[in-house]
């Protein structure tokens, strides 16, 4: 099945989960950067939700054959509720591997006021961050962003809060599809908040997150997800590929291992999803392992969708570190051949660039962003590409548009700034990182602190003292325990 648009929320409940498009992560900031908004996002149009089923997508990143491949709707996280709800258990067949992230944005509409219930009532969510997020545009307010996610499970609802809750969802669905993602994280909420006990409005906004590369928020709606929907292996698979990527944490490879874990758990609820063999092959090589079962694992995901090119990108890399070059370069063509949708060729390219073969993976960006102008992921990865190899004036624009369709991405605003840096522009990168310190998580701070020093640096060797202190004392702001900051900040002040 091909893999089309990511997948998005399905208005039916008894349209089984779409599959997670997953991918091991390609390298930003030195480490791996996951394919961000092509994995869980689709452009598809809605239907209408009281009337006919939307049409199925062949998700799956592996395009399964049509002829047993099962429809799949959009990010249907129709999650069996522990509630009255009819069940939404994922069939037992394989899922197609479709990507599904949603860019979380603001909706100018009031969001309704979420069920908050009693601390005996709260579903326990791992706190992924020591601090709380900073606050979100002022329209929307999401309880993802905090440490501590309040839901309620099992809220029977009427039919006219039933009916108002599906038109949200549809709401969101297009929304994302035109990249207005403000608009549809605002709808999701609202779902969110007239259904507190249907998983799909939890499992959009993970989506819808992932889209945007803010990856602590995508965990705890993925986390929350699987908690209101035990038995899906979706979000298993979606939460394995958000525990793969690179966020800057001390504990990195015990998230490594979880996502092993976890990915061995969506097997084990599907046993033919070949998204799940291929993230549980990422979740191993992540961990060092480069042994027989990791190149298993992406066989048998190829095994299973036998045109999945990311399983094929995956294999090649992991084929390269194992020193057998022939069989990667016939593993890696492969993977281009078959990238033939915009999601797929993302996540090819964001695995090519991995491995710095920026020059491949630009030609892919390009072909993708011919079709899709607005996808944040693709932006992001070619203004990269563009600026590893030194063409600055397009990799501004390329990032500049990234920060328009997504602007609460850290990485795009983070990715210009450094930019800027490089071509001593430092007035514009400190304009750059202000954009980024706005969104910024308690983990990303280290990171930013450091892009904030190399500004300082910059403006120091210029001779604009006043200018480097002011910088360097936001970088200690961000990080107290750098030990050069100090020393960096007395001396552009005269001490």
């Amino acid at each position: 099945m091909q893999l089309k648009e990511m997948n998005r929320i399905t208005v039916y409940i008894k349209i089984p989960f779409l599959t997670l498009m997953l991918v091991a992560a390609g390298s930003a900031f030195g480490q791996d950067l996951g394919s961000s908004n092509t994995l869980f996002g689709g452009k598809k149009k809605t239907t209408t939700p009281a009337t006919k089923k939307p049409a199925a997508k062949k998700p799956a990143p592996a395009a399964k054959k049509t002829t047993t491949a099962k429809p799949k709707p959009k990010t249907n996280t129709t999650a069996k509720t522990t509630t009255a709800k009819k069940s939404t258990r994922p069939s037992a067949k394989k899922a197609t591997t479709a990507s599904n992230r949603t860019t979380p944005n603001d909706d100018t509409s009031a969001r309704p006021t979420p069920n908050v219930l009693t601390n005996t009532d709260r579903l326990p969510i791992r706190d992924i961050g020591t601090e709380p997020m900073p606050p979100r545009p002022a329209n929307v307010v999401s309880p993802y962003a905090k440490n501590d996610i309040i839901i309620s499970v099992g809220q029977k609802t009427s039919g006219e809060f039933s009916e108002l809750f599906e038109q949200a969802i549809e709401e969101g669905n297009a929304a994302r599809d035109q990249r207005n993602y403000v608009k549809a994280e605002g709808a999701y909420l609202r779902a969110q908040s007239l259904k507190t006990g249907d998983a799909r409005a939890v499992y959009g906004l993970g989506n819808l997150f992932s889209d945007q590369q803010r990856w602590e928020e995508a965990e705890r709606a993925y986390r929350t997800a699987i908690q209101m929907a035990p038995e899906s292996p979706e979000s298993y698979v979606a939460l394995s590929f958000v525990l793969t990527q690179p966020i800057p944490v001390v504990n990195l490879a015990d998230r490594y291992e979880e996502a092993e874990r976890i990915a061995r758990r969506a097997i084990q609820l599907d046993s033919g999803n070949a998204l799940a063999h291929d993230q549980l092959g990422v979740a191993l090589e992540l961990r060092g392992s480069i042994a027989e079962e990791t190149e298993n694992s992406y066989r048998k995901a190829i095994q299973l969708e036998s045109t999945f090119a990311l399983a094929y990108a995956h294999l090649g890399r992991l084929l390269r570190k194992k020193g057998r070059g022939d069989e990667s370069s016939t593993a890696y063509r492969n993977a281009i051949q078959l990238a033939a949708d915009v999601p797929t060729m993302i996540l090819v390219a964001d695995v090519m660039q991995s491995q710095q073969r920026f020059q491949e993976s630009e030609q892919l960006l390009k072909k993708a962003l011919a079709q899709d102008p607005k996808n944040p992921t693709a932006l992001i990865l070619l203004g990269r590409a563009l600026t590893t190899r030194g063409d600055f004036d397009e990799a501004e624009k390329v990032l500049k548009k990234s920060a328009e369709v997504s602007p609460n991405s850290f990485v795009s605003h983070t990715l210009l700034g450094s930019l800027y840096a490089r071509q001593n522009k430092f007035e514009n990168a400190e304009k750059a990182l202000a954009q980024a310190l706005r969104v910024v998580s308690a983990n990303e701070m280290r990171r930013l602190a450091q892009e904030y020093e190399v500004v300082g640096d910059g403006y120091f060797r210029t001779g604009k003292s006043r200018e480097a202190a002011r910088v360097y004392r936001q970088a200690m702001a961000l990080d107290n325990e750098k030990a050069s900051l100090p020393t960096k900040l007395a001396r552009a002040e005269g001490r």
